[in-house]
């Protein structure tokens, strides 16, 4: 019944790819992490090694936007919220129905800081979240800008009429 052959082919063809993209992730990572601690460490973040730590790397990327506007509310030590607010957001997600909410609300907030963290080291911020957001370059854009001065694009408050 079973065709021994194309099973051992199937089952290569899948050891092959998940290999490749694994080998993929790794890169990402690893320009993430050379990325994030480059411009922690441009920053005067201590600690800028914690960028190769998952979940540690929230608090160097909140630390490097410190604070940001977010629909008129003025979210500040982002480096400490960042990675509560990510975590916090991961599990109210798996909570059904509502949990749909959740994962929006934390979808909209991180691609407003991914914008706001681009914002500060290039020009180029909307391109850079667009493509981070929709084909998953934020690693490669991270790395891109690591050595770049900041450009004067952090929190601006609100004007006061």
């Amino acid at each position: 019944m079973y065709d021994e052959t194309g099973l051992a082919a199937l089952m290569a063809a899948s050891i092959g790819f998940m290999l490749v993209f694994f080998v993929i992730f790794i890169a990402f990572y690893v320009l993430k992490s050379i990325g994030l601690m480059t411009l922690a460490a441009n920053k005067g973040i201590e600690n800028a090694w914690l960028a190769w730590i998952p979940v540690a790397d929230l608090y160097i990327m909140g630390s490097i936007v410190g604070e940001m506007d977010l629909f008129g509310y003025r979210l500040t030590n982002l480096g400490m919220w960042l990675p509560v607010g990510v975590i916090g957001g991961w599990i109210l997600a798996m909570i059904p129905i509502i949990g749909i909410l959740f994962s929006l609300a934390l979808m909209v907030f991180m691609i407003i800081f991914i914008y706001n963290f681009f914002k500060i080291y290039t020009d180029s911020a909307v391109l850079y979240t667009v493509l981070s957001c929709l084909l998953g370059l934020f690693a490669i854009f991270v790395f891109i800008i690591r050595n770049n001065q900041p450009i004067g694009g952090g929190y601006t408050p609100p004007s006061q009429y």
